[in-house]
């Protein structure tokens, strides 16, 4: 196809220019045709003249005689067709015509214009079209008609009549060959009337002179016809191969480099680093490859918009240029960048380059009137020998990457071997992690939470447990945070959300609740409140029985948003609470954007309350905050009953610990079991109560 498409251009291309030379020679011909035109129309327009002269010197051969009856005779067309007098012999008609003008005056005017230039032929007639005169004397009748009907239009001998103007008629074709043909229409007047026409034809008095001026016109004609011609072929060549030029131009350039950033592409730096590599395998010299990924740039674009988000990565892109300005800098994909780091001496001038680019995102990004601040993790990998490739070294650098990732962000780490084993760990991790998904090879067990003024079992929260067939139970501090990694979270955040709605409703007790954690990632979507409305329908589980436990890093990331899912949730009816509280910078300014209905205390207060003063006084001004906002308080981590005491004069609501049970799961028909509260305590007899009223 992409074959047959090349011939076609080619013999569309060949056919154009053969046109274009067919259409130069067309033009030669036309200019020489039109210098012959131009030429021998102004030698009869001399001819006409000089008729013209010589017709004011014989004025007494063509002087009007009168003639009885002239004027009442009919006007016929040229060439005597329609005449009444057809049938008097040739001689006798221009003897006949003497009357009005002497028959010889064609012959005797003719003979006078012949020592100035050869006469052909010279008819004279009538307004009415009656030939008057002829030269030659010996011309016969029907030559006469014959020349007068060839050369002469009616149109133009009317017109010269009408107007007494010299006219000239003439078979001239732009497309003919052979020289052009003229006959010269003279009006003669007298008295102010045209009365006679003369019919010149003169044979071209061609001289050396003529032929030069009309080389010298054609050829000058025609170099500014090939002139302009050449130059608009020109002009659409160069319009064409401009356009062309500038379309390959801009293919090779998307071909390497990323159009936002105008930075080369994974395809450049692939190719860049992979000679740079084979060059170092020679000289034994070091190549480094950092690895650079913009920390939560999805967030920037949901918040901001992507507009706002393209913006910030040519910021970004700017200051990596500015650091690295002697060294190759590429986008590998959205928020991927590389930077390829050659010719240093040490590791320790990478490391310094790396504090630098450090310092110079420091500053924030100022877009549409906002200050978004820049977070960068990197990893770096070098090549020490001729034995490292360049998906190695990449793959490297993406790991100590990775690791900057897990440990905090906004920093850099050197690639170290055993990061292989923790990868491969991961991703066998990650892919049974998805295989007990669909296999439903996870749990959801419950932790009670009991009320410490009348310790009655309220409710229980529901925690997502995975009990791997070789490996036993995984804690979910392991597979929680590679769940959020992968995308999975939303995935287990739905099956939680759906389970616990479902066990909830199984319930003996109608009045327990629920609590289910929901992960910052499940409100990225913005579909978390069908989400929640469509468990509850399915369960057909009252929304005053469903709490959602959220903290305080959700509402960092995108309050204004987060805040508008919170309202319409608590309107349909369901609590919302926040977790670990304390824990962060602004859980009391969240407090004031937000009417939570619970506030849970976070188990590390808890772990040191009796044995340290400030940690109580820490939970006791908590509590004493919720009892302000009428909140209920709840405190996790419980686990002896000190601790128990100490929250209880506090005025804590309710507790949540091993000290009242440990996660389970529960039996529907005995929600109890397992708790310690006052549901599952056995009541005494009767008689020992009645007893102790006696008594």
């Amino acid at each position: 196809m992409l074959e047959a498409s090349t011939k076609f251009k080619r013999l569309r291309y060949s056919l154009c220019i053969l046109a274009g030379f067919l259409l130069l020679a067309l033009a030669f011909f036309i200019v020489n045709r039109s210098v012959l035109y131009i030429t021998f129309r102004a030698e009869a327009q001399q001819n006409a003249d000089r008729l013209t002269r010589e017709l004011t010197i014989q004025h007494q051969l063509v002087t009007r005689t009168q003639r009885k009856g002239l004027h009442s005779q009919p006007e016929t067309p040229l060439g005597l067709r329609g005449t009444k007098d057809q049938t008097i012999p040739w001689p006798e008609r221009l003897h006949e015509n003497a009357q009005l003008i002497d028959a010889n005056a064609a012959s005797m005017i003719a003979d006078d214009l012949a020592n100035r230039f050869p006469v052909n032929w010279l008819i004279c007639v009538d307004k009415h079209g009656r030939i008057l005169s002829v030269f030659p004397e010996e011309m016969p009748k029907y030559q006469a008609e014959q020349l007068l009907q060839q050369n002469t239009h009616p149109d133009t001998w009317n017109r010269s009549v009408q107007t007494g103007e010299i006219t000239f008629a003439s078979q001239f074709s732009y497309f003919g060959w052979g020289t052009p043909d003229f006959t010269a229409i003279v009006p003669h007047k007298i008295d102010g009337e045209v009365l006679y026409t003369f019919i010149l034809s003169a044979e071209p008095k061609v001289t050396r002179q003529t032929v030069l001026n009309a080389v010298a016109v054609a050829t000058a004609g025609g170099f500014l016809v090939v002139l302009i011609a050449g130059a608009s072929v020109a002009a659409l060549l160069w319009r064409n191969l401009k356009e062309r030029w500038q379309t390959t131009k801009t293919i090779r350039f998307l071909a390497h480099n990323d159009p936002l950033t105008h930075l080369p592409n994974r395809a450049l730096f692939h190719e860049q680093l992979t000679n740079t590599l084979r060059k170092a395998s020679i000289t034994a010299a070091d190549i480094y490859v950092i690895a650079v990924d913009v920390d939560k740039f999805k967030e920037i674009n949901d918040t901001h918009g992507h507009a706002a988000g393209d913006v910030f990565l040519q910021v970004i892109a700017d200051r990596l240029r500015l650091v690295f300005d002697t060294h190759l800098v590429a986008r590998l994909s959205g928020d991927e960048f590389a930077v390829m780091v050659e010719d240093v001496t040490s590791d320790h001038e990478v490391t310094l380059l790396v504090e630098r680019l450090m310092s110079a995102i420091k500053p924030p990004c100022h877009i549409e009137g906002k200050n978004l601040d820049i977070s960068l993790s990197l990893g770096i990998a070098k090549a020490t020998d001729a034995a490292w490739r360049t998906s190695r070294l990449l793959h490297c650098a993406d790991m100590a990457l990775y690791r900057t990732k897990t440990t905090g962000r906004s920093g850099f780490t050197w690639y170290e071997p055993s990061m292989d084993e923790d990868l491969q760990r991961r991703k066998i991790l990650e892919a049974e992690m998805r295989k007990a998904l669909k296999e439903d090879g996870f749990s959801v067990q419950y932790q009670a939470q009991v009320s410490l003024s009348d310790k009655k079992l309220k409710g229980f929260e529901a925690l997502l447990r995975w009990n791997h067939p070789d490996r036993g139970w995984i804690s979910p501090d392991v597979f929680i945070p590679l769940a959020e990694d992968t995308g999975l979270i939303e995935q287990l955040g739905e099956y939680v959300l759906r389970k616990a709605c479902a066990d909830a409703a199984s319930w003996a007790d109608p009045t327990l609740k629920v609590a289910v954690n929901f992960s910052p990632s499940q409100f990225k979507t913005g579909e978390i409140e069908q989400k929640i409305d469509s468990a509850l329908r399915a369960a057909q589980l009252s929304p005053d029985r469903l709490e959602i436990e959220i903290t305080e890093n959700l509402l960092i990331k995108n309050t204004q948003s987060v805040v508008s899912s919170l309202t319409r949730i608590r309107q349909m009816g369901v609590s919302v609470a926040m977790d670990d509280f304390g824990t962060g910078y602004s859980s009391l300014s969240y407090l004031s954007k937000f009417p939570f209905d619970k506030i849970k205390i976070d188990r590390t207060f808890i772990r040191n309350l009796g044995t340290d003063a400030h940690t109580d006084a820490i939970v006791a001004s908590i509590i004493g905050l919720g009892r302000s906002l009428d909140v209920l308080i709840t405190a996790e981590g419980v686990e002896n009953e000190s601790q128990r005491q100490i929250l209880r004069a506090a005025g804590c609501d309710l507790v949540q610990g091993f000290l009242f049970g440990r996660p389970r799961v529960v039996d529907p028909r005995h929600p109890f079991e397992g708790v310690d509260c006052l549901q599952n305590r056995p009541e005494k007899p009767a008689e020992d109560r009645s007893e102790r009223v006696t008594s």
